[in-house]
Order: structure tokens, then C-alpha cells, then sequence
């Protein structure tokens, strides 16, 4: 079984489709029950709120077999006091410094049985946490139950961070200065379109999984719901919120908002369910983002970086024109920043393409002394960037310094510890791990997979820490570069490591070379009113699919896409070719011209050009010099100047291309036949000609003859001898010389 499981999950993989992968006690088999933390209350402890921290949940029984006697406490360990401290405070299991008692939660829980808990602890007093000072303290909570082979153990547990302001009866005072935060608001998926509406085609998708994310309750929907409702337009939290919006998303969404197809996994197409969840996702998008800081990532989240070390400058401009579709009326209508978000926060050097004047960078990815957070200008470029707080990235994203960190949804399932985690991590940031003057940039993670209460409880936290003065919500810095000190870019190896490979990107270049000349090749049909740029656009958008950061470290799925691109370009390409013929050709004399049909499909004016190789015994020219133009939707008879030097039967390959040579459909095999016989006819002619000159001769020879023994005859006096048959026929008729 758990072999079939493996090998669908890698089939999965390899296609290039997301895997939701199962918690992570039931995936590793090493504890037989999964904790889910939904709520904390409070989220941040300070002087006035309540004396007890309750915690809620579900607790499962993700084994086969019952649990008995399950009990749980709370433990903590010791307050972090340096970075280091809170980092291994998210990510490792701390000693814990109290035990208070165990508390009775169920008497048996059956395999698959789910049941909730609440748990709750003083803040100070017998069996609490024991506080007696503010800091940033790592929770345990610990699960224990019978398992039914084996005595009394630890089945579940859940790790985060509680921040704690003051104890109680013990208000401590604020800092002297509250440090700026600043939150990126990422939306993002998977790349979902085979095929983008064209003229008179429906959008392809290859799954229905979009659907599902963006009604309500799923990941898409919930992560605007929660910022409509804790930090709307006009509030202090909803000034320091950035939405970081992949335009591959909104064509997607926009594409579902018309009849759609989807991929079946037996090769049919199906019509898609998610219409109804695409419009409401697209009005609340519009709504929540009104007024708001907007930026546009790469189209399809590509990964510019890889681009750009791969000499392809022009995917880098085009993965970066999703910021005049975010402008569009009919879309967002918004104005975006003019902000570059690269995948893991690094580009190469030297950046190539035409980019945004500010870059928001990880620390590690700049040349700047350790621990800072102060802005720089990019040395050699006119190009401001920001530093993304890595304490606070770590605390965001569960799966950061692990190879799935790009192509997963993160946190891998949905928990609260997350958003406490964020919470502590910045709680230490505006206290003991101060910054000075520079702001805070919060980044989840591109696919961030915070339920909407556990996003609404991480605002409602830092609303929390804004009213107690600790931080100052704020939009994205915009800075002058000429006032900034300079610093050298730095591209960590392991980003490198985790590129789109070579080899994929120079297929997806070759592509992206044939749309270019599709475009080159096309002009708008006044008839249609169809610009070029709604065919090739769409081509190229799906070309960059494939370097996508969801497929970084997976070539699998990279190839996998560029495949399915491939064949969308192969599919507009088809659409114009030379007219299947019915008939034989044939040439009723040896420079008889030759009709040939070219058929566009396609809503553009293309130009095309014949290429037809050189066939013994013919010569074909074309009266066009060529090149030819076929108009939008309709069909051209070209014709070929074909001169036969025989008679005979031969084979034409023809085929159409563009001026550059990108070919058009298919080669089409064309038999010509010659009925030129002019040498034989000559020859028979003369030949003929010559039998009666010779037979003409002979005759007159033979009556010649005649008439000179007739007179020799009667000039002897003798009878001339008259043949028994000799009747000559004359002009005057048939006579008896007798």
C-alpha cells in the first residue's frame, strides 16, 4: 500500500501537479495521533487581559488502532533572548523548564475518530507557565494516551511561541521607538492553464483544484476574507499590507470566469465547475485591493533570476509586463508599485532585463554587514533594495530552509503555529532584536496556506502589539537611491542549485523564438479587428509556465509543462496549412500552372512562403516571388508555375512557412502528372511524313515505267501489253484504254 501511495505521489510530481502531502506525524508513522492548534487565547499576553492562556484544537487518531487514557499539559521553556535562540525556538524541540499536571481529555479515541480539546493554564501560580517576565517563550503542548501495543507515551504534540508584554499587575513600557513593519500579502497557485481563451478556442486548465481554492473556505478566498475583516482599507494594519499578485492568476481566474475546459486524466476535456467561485474571488479581490498597495510579480511567478543567467532578456521583460494588466480596467485597475519580488528574494549578477527601481531582497542575497536591515542601492543599477526580514520569513514559512520551500503550499497544513510563531518573532524583532530606523518586511511564503482564522488571529496579534507601541504599521518604504549607500549583489549558491534547469529554459527560448516570428509574420485583419498580440501573447505566457517557481529543484515538472506549451504553439501553427487535394494534378502542357490552397484558420493576415525542393525532370517556380499573404479566416489559391520536361509521374513536398523558416501544418506530398509527349509526336510526324514522300516515289517510278514501254511498243509496231487489272484511276475517271 505504501508503495502505490509513493509511486502516485511521484506520478503526480513529475506532472507537475501540487501534492497536498498529510500531516507530518501520520506521513512519518512516527506518532499515531496529529494535534491541530486552531486558537490561542490571548495570541499575545500583556498587562489587563486574562490570567489563563486556552488553547483549542482537534486532536486525531491517525493510526489504525485505538488510543486509551489520553491527557495533556502545557509546558514552557525559557524566554529566547537572542535571534539564534527564537530561531530554534520555531524550529527544534527546546527543553521545556515547566511541568505542570496532566489534564483528563478523553478516555479512547478510535482510529480516524477526531474529537476537539480545550486546554487551559494560569499565567502564573501552581500548575501554570509560571511567568514572571516578559519575553518570547517557546510552548509545548504535550499529548499522552495508551496506544494498544505499548505503555503510556506521547502520541501529539504542537511547538510555537507565545509573546508575552508584561506579566500581570506588572505593565512594562513600550520602546522609545516602535519599529515599522511592513507585510507582503502573496497571491499565488500553481500554473493551471493549458491553454488561454483564443479567439474562437475556450481556455483549457489542466485541473479543477483552482476552484476549490477560491470559494469560500478554500486558501485564495480565505486569505482576502481575513484582511476584508481585521484589516480593511483605512486602518492601521491595512496601510502596512501589500498584496503581491501573480497576473498567471488573474488570467486563470479571468479565463474561469467564461465556459472552460478541464483535462480529464484519460485525455478527454470536461466543462469546468468553478464560474461562480471565479467571479465572487474576482469582485472580493477588487473590493479588498481598492486604494491598496499593489505590486506585480513575474508572470507565473517565473523565476527571473534563472531567466537572466540563461541569456534570455526579452522572457525577462515579458515575465515582468504583468503590471499593465493589474492597471487594466477590466481586471484590477489598479496602479501597482513598481516592486520586483524575485523568487527567494535573490537575482544574479549582473541583472539582466528591464527591471523595477526597487527589488525586495533577502539579506544573504546583498553585500551588507550582518544583521542589517537598512535599505542600499544596487551597485551598477538604478535600483533600490529592501532587505526582507529572514527572522520573520522563518517564523512565516515552516518550510524555509527546506528544498520545498518555493513549490509547496506552506505551512504544509493548516496550523496556527505559524501565525504564532510570526507574532513572537516580531514581538523579539521590537524589543530585544531592534533594527533600528529600518522597516520590517514581512514575506510568507509564495503559497501561503494560512487558513482565514489563524490570518485573522495573526492580524488581530499585531494590532495587539501596534496599540501597545511595540511596532508601526507602514506602507512599502519608497526610497531615493541616490541617497542610499551602495552594495553589491551576492547570489547564494543554493539558489542557483534550485534553478529551472538549462537545458529547459533553452526549449522554452526555441518556443518562445516561434511565437516571436508568428508575430513578425501576422498583421491585424481590418475584417476581424483581431490584434496579433491576443494569439502570440497568450503563447508566450505559456511558455513561461514552465519556469515557474513552483517547479524549482522539480525538472520533471519544468519538461512537463514546457511539453504542454509546445504543443499549444504546434496547435496555432496547424491552424495554417496547405488544402488536402481530392485530385490528381496534372499538367495538360509542359509549363501548365499548378493551383495550391493555403488555408488560415487563424483571426490575423499571416505571410507565408513555399518551400518546395528541387524534383528531377520538373521545375517549379512560383508567379508570386514566394511570399504570399492569406487573410484572416479564408483561404488562398496560389499558383505554381510547373514546367515538365517529361512525360511522367513525380512527387512534390511542399510546405509553408514564415520568413524565417518557422513551418506552418504539415509538409503536404503532392503527385504531379506531365502529359508532356511533344519529342514523341515530332518523331512519329516525320516518320510518317517520310513513308509517304517514299511510297509517293515508288509509284510515280512504277507509271513512269509504264508509259515508256507503251511508246517503245508502238513504235515497233507491237501491241503494247495491257495488264488484265490495269485501270488507272484519273482525274477524269476510270476509262477502258482499250
Amino acid at each position: 500500500m505504501r508503495f502505490l501511495l509513493a509511486a502516485m505521489v511521484a506520478v503526480l510530481v513529475f506532472a507537475g501537479l501540487p501534492v497536498a502531502l498529510a500531516p507530518p506525524a501520520a506521513a512519518q508513522g512516527d506518532s499515531p495521533a496529529h494535534l491541530d492548534v486552531t486558537k490561542v487565547t490571548p495570541s499575545v499576553v500583556a498587562d489587563g487581559g486574562p490570567g489563563e492562556v486556552v488553547i483549542s484544537g482537534r486532536l486525531t487518531n491517525t493510526g489504525d488502532t485505538p488510543i486509551n487514557g489520553i491527557e495533556a499539559r502545557v509546558q514552557r521553556g525559557n524566554p529566547a533572548t537572542n535571534e539564534p535562540a527564537v530561531q530554534r525556538a520555531m524550529r527544534s524541540a527546546t527543553p521545556t523548564v515547566t511541568e505542570p499536571a496532566f489534564t483528563s481529555v478523553a478516555d479512547g479515541l478510535a482510529p480516524g475518530q477526531r474529537i476537539d480539546i480545550e486546554l487551559r493554564i494560569p499565567l502564573t501560580g501552581p500548575n501554570s507557565l509560571q511567568l514572571t517576565q516578559p519575553g518570547v517563550y517557546p510552548l509545548l503542548v504535550n499529548v499522552n494516551g495508551v496506544p494498544a501495543v505499548g505503555g503510556r507515551a506521547r502520541i501529539a504534540e504542537s511547538r510555537f511561541l507565545l509573546p508575552v508584554l508584561s506579566t500581570p499587575g506588572s505593565p512594562a513600557p513600550p520602546p522609545a521607538h516602535p519599529t515599522e513593519v511592513s507585510m507582503l500579502v502573496p497571491l499565488v497557485d500553481y500554473p493551471r492553464l493549458v491553454r488561454e481563451p483564443l479567439p474562437g478556442m475556450r481556455p483549457v486548465l489542466v485541473d479543477d483544484t483552482l476552484s476549490t481554492s477560491l470559494a469560500p473556505g478554500g486558501r485564495l478566498h480565505d486569505l482576502l476574507q481575513a484582511v476584508a475583516d481585521s484589516a480593511p482599507a483605512g486602518s492601521p494594519m491595512g496601510s502596512a499590507l501589500c498584496f503581491a499578485i501573480d497576473p498567471d492568476l488573474l488570467i486563470t481566474v479571468r479565463a474561469m470566469q467564461t465556459p472552460y475546459q478541464v483535462q480529464q486524466p484519460d485525455g478527454r476535456l470536461a466543462d469546468g465547475i468553478g464560474t461562480g467561485a471565479a467571479n465572487l474571488w474576482m469582485s472580493k479581490l477588487r473590493e479588498v485591493t481598492s486604494g491598496r498597495c499593489v505590486i506585480a510579480l513575474p508572470y507565473a511567478d517565473a523565476d527571473v533570476a534563472a531567466l537572466a543567467r540563461a541569456g534570455l532578456p526579452d522572457l525577462v521583460d515579458i515575465a515582468l509586463d504583468g503590471a499593465d494588466l493589474l492597471k487594466d480596467k477590466n481586471v484590477l485597475g489598479v496602479e501597482p508599485r513598481s516592486v520586483l519580488w524575485p523568487v527567494e528574494g535573490a537575482l544574479a549578477d549582473p541583472a539582466s532585463g528591464d527591471l523595477p527601481g526597487t527589488a525586495l531582497l533577502e539579506p544573504q542575497s546583498l553585500n551588507i554587514p550582518a544583521g542589517s536591515l537598512d535599505p542600499v542601492r544596487i551597485r551598477g543599477r538604478d535600483m533600490t533594495a529592501i532587505p526582507i526580514d529572514p527572522l520573520m520569513t522563518s517564523a512565516l514559512d515552516p518550510l524555509r530552509d527546506t528544498e520545498r520551500k518555493t513549490t509547496d503550499l506552506s505551512p504544509p497544513v493548516a496550523q496556527l503555529e505559524s501565525a504564532q510563531n510570526a507574532l513572537g518573532a516580531l514581538t523579539f524583532r521590537a524589543t530585544q532584536g531592534s533594527v533600528g530606523d529600518a522597516t520590517s518586511v514581512l514575506a510568507p511564503p509564495r503559497r501561503w496556506n494560512l487558513r482565514g482564522d489563524d490570518f485573522r488571529e495573526l492580524l488581530d496579534g499585531m494590532r495587539h502589539l501596534t496599540e501597545a507601541g511595540l511596532i508601526r504599521p507602514r506602507s512599502l518604504p519608497e526610497l531615493d537611491p541616490a541617497t542610499l549607500p551602495e552594495a553589491d549583489l551576492s547570489y547564494p549558491v543554493e539558489a542557483g542549485s534550485a534553478e529551472i534547469p538549462q537545458p529547459v529554459l533553452k526549449q522554452l527560448a526555441e518556443q518562445n523564438f516561434k511565437v516571436g516570428d508568428l508575430y513578425r509574420s501576422s498583421e491585424r485583419d481590418p475584417a476581424s479587428d483581431v490584434e496579433r498580440g491576443r494569439i502570440t501573447t497568450p503563447l508566450v505566457n505559456g511558455l513561461l509556465h514552465a519556469a515557474s517557481s513552483a517547479w524549482r529543484g522539480n525538472p520533471g515538472a519544468a519538461e512537463h509543462w514546457v511539453r504542454l506549451a509546445t504543443g499549444t504553439v504546434e496547435e496555432i501553427f496547424g491552424m495554417v496549412r496547405i488544402e488536402e487535394s481530392s485530385t490528381q494534378l496534372v499538367g495538360a502542357s509542359p509549363d501548365s500552372p499548378t493551383p495550391l490552397t493555403v488555408v488560415n484558420d487563424l483571426p490575423i493576415t499571416v505571410g507565408v512562403v513555399f518551400h518546395i525542393p528541387q524534383v528531377p525532370g520538373v521545375q517549379v517556380q512560383t508567379d508570386f516571388g514566394g511570399f504570399g499573404t492569406v487573410p484572416a479566416k479564408s483561404r488562398r489559391v496560389f499558383w505554381l508555375q510547373t514546367t515538365a520536361q517529361r512525360a511522367g509521374t513525380f512527387t512534390l513536398d511542399v510546405k509553408v512557412s514564415t520568413q524565417a523558416g518557422t513551418q506552418f501544418g504539415e509538409t503536404k506530398r503532392l503527385t504531379y502528372k506531365s502529359g508532356n509527349y511533344g519529342p514523341l509526336i515530332l518523331i512519329i510526324t516525320l516518320s510518317a511524313a517520310a513513308l509517304l514522300v517514299l511510297m509517293s516515289a515508288r509509284r510515280i517510278f512504277k507509271r513512269l515505267r509504264a508509259r515508256q514501254r507503251r511508246r517503245a511498243a508502238e513504235q515497233s509496231g507491237e501491241t503494247p501489253d495491257t495488264p488484265e487489272t490495269a485501270q488507272v484511276a484519273t482525274t477524269e475517271g476510270d476509262r477502258n484504254p482499250g
